[in-house]
């Protein structure tokens, strides 16, 4: 029964679901995806937040032996 309306009806489940499972997409692809198209503002943001932890850490050292003196 099902064959014959695949026949008539010129429809292949297999392509349904296929369809079906493209409309599927993880977070972490969508993520992966975004950090593809916008690299130069990645690396930005990468950069500056490392170099605010590297100024935050000398800061303290500097302090730190202010103090001490």
């Amino acid at each position: 029964m099902e064959y014959t309306k695949d026949l008539i009806l010129n429809v292949n489940m297999k392509e349904v679901n296929r369809k079906k499972e493209k409309g599927k997409t993880a977070w972490t692809s969508s993520i992966f995806k975004n950090i593809k198209q916008h690299k130069t503002a990645v690396i930005a943001t990468i950069a500056l937040s490392l170099f605010i932890a590297v100024d935050v850490a000398l800061l303290t050292s500097f302090v730190s032996l202010l103090t001490k003196i």
